[in-house]
């Protein structure tokens, strides 16, 4: 029997209706390497292989940052242009802030009807099933379409949380990405009955990232059962935590556990976000959906779970405090702000392949971005860097180096170069950041 470890992101297709240990929607080597889907070595000290890119898997896909590689997936998720809003510094005078959408959003008891609920002394739901009632409709059914053969088609499933009452929704990245389309039910559950009806609505893209696994959809709708985002900096571990969505296309499936864990760093980009860990059941199609304290309210966005012939009942969500600048800057930008790049993309030459090829390890340079600072710096195409402010391209700690900078700020890299005669000799060069207008 082969045994495996993997984190994986939790997203269903239609073909996920036998096993609940179906993959995801993607074939498993077919994610990004920067996509924050692998686990820390320090978490369970389980090693994950990366996605490689061309040359038999010897070059691998320049990383986060924007430092892209030209020959990594080229799927975009963004859609065709009716389905996504273009990315750039919106209006600020006509879109709203994550705090303006919330703002209109009841704290507690916001969409129950029945006046039997009862209570503990602090203000937390006594009985779970008063808790669902309250937030259920909060959590939508998200369908994702892929453009085939001058037709749409389905691609997956997945869930997702409403934050505004007029239709912004919050869903993982992954969910989204390299789709062209997207739907979202919204039910409307009758309290006394139990009986639902529902909605499909066209969604728009209006922003994702895939260096914390969010994105951001908009429908046209009003009056929705908007959740309210609670604040996970309260979470303590053995805190009782409800996890909301869509599993394996079955809608509005609940699920209960504790807070198995806190503060996880389980993504492989340094601007990953911390995760709340659970016992909860988590399983393909989840991604997405709410994970509630005892209040109802959200305290974070499930997008893993840990697949293991040795473990289980090992899932995660990304806690909603990081989530909330992220979430803001993708309603209001349509990118994350404030992150410096370079603006090349490279090929990750590694020792062993710059050994048997003759080559020089490191970041050899494959293009330049012509807008940015870099296109005036002196580096060109086919400069090797070996180093960034003094830090090796292969430590550890690389990208760290550009977490620690702003736009405008100047790096200093070290290149080897072949001259005329294809010797090589080492160069240094100043860069000045630019800003990452996202994906």
């Amino acid at each position: 029997m082969n045994e495996y470890n993997e984190f994986e992101n939790i997203s269903a297709s239609e073909e996920q209706t036998v096993s609940l240990s179906e993959p995801q929607k993607k074939p498993q080597k077919q994610r990004k390497s920067f996509a924050g889907v692998k686990v820390a070595a320090l978490i369970l000290a389980v090693v994950i292989a990366g996605g490689g890119a061309g040359f038999g898997s010897a070059y691998f896909a320049g990383r986060s940052l924007g430092i892209k590689n030209t020959i990594s997936d080229s799927n975009t998720g963004y859609g065709d242009e009716d389905s996504r809003v273009e990315s750039g510094d919106k209006d600020k005078g006509s879109v709203p802030t994550l705090s303006d959408l919330q703002s209109g959003v009841n704290v507690g008891v916001q969409h129950i009807a029945s006046e039997n609920v009862e209570y503990n002394s602090d203000g937390s739901y006594k009985y779970t099933r008063d808790l669902v009632s309250a937030v259920q409709d909060s959590i939508v059914y998200i369908e994702v379409f892929k453009n085939y053969r001058g037709g749409k088609s389905l691609y997956g499933t997945a869930s997702g949380i409403i934050i505004s009452k007029d239709g912004y929704i919050v869903t993982n990245d992954h969910v989204v990405d390299g789709c062209d389309s997207y739907t979202v039910k919204v039910n409307s559950t009758d309290r006394v009955t139990g009986l639902s009806e529902s909605k499909t609505h066209d969604a728009k893209l209006l922003g994702t990232d895939s260096e914390t696994d969010l994105a951001v959809l908009k429908i046209e709708a009003n009056n929705l059962p908007a959740a309210v985002l609670g604040d996970s900096d309260k979470l303590r571990l053995g805190d009782d935590v409800i996890a909301i969505g869509n599993p394996l296309g079955l809608e509005t499936s609940v699920s209960k556990g504790v807070v198995s864990g806190l503060n996880r760093q389980i993504s492989d980009s340094s601007r990953g976000l911390s995760s709340i860990q659970t016992d909860a059941a988590i399983n393909s199609g989840n991604s997405g959906g709410g994970l509630f304290n005892a209040y109802g309210e959200v305290v974070g966005v499930v997008n893993l779970k840990y697949v293991s012939g040795y473990a289980e009942s090992l899932g995660f969500a990304i806690t909603i405090n990081e989530a909330k600048t992220v979430i803001n800057d993708l309603i209001t930008k349509g990118y994350v702000s404030g992150r410096a790049v370079m603006g090349i993309t490279y090929l990750n030459i590694t020792e062993s392949i710059a050994s048997y090829r003759g080559m020089t390890a490191g970041w050899q340079v494959s293009s330049i971005n012509d807008d940015m600072p870099v296109a005036r710096s002196g580096l060109v195409v086919g400069d090797t860097i070996i180093e960034i402010d003094g830090t090796s391209v292969f430590d550890s700690d690389i990208m760290e180096v550009f977490t620690k900078k702003s736009p405008g700020d100047t790096v200093t890299v070290t290149v080897v170069r072949n001259d005329s005669l294809g010797r090589k000799r080492n160069v240094k060069i100043d860069i000045v950041l630019s800003e990452s207008k996202g994906n």
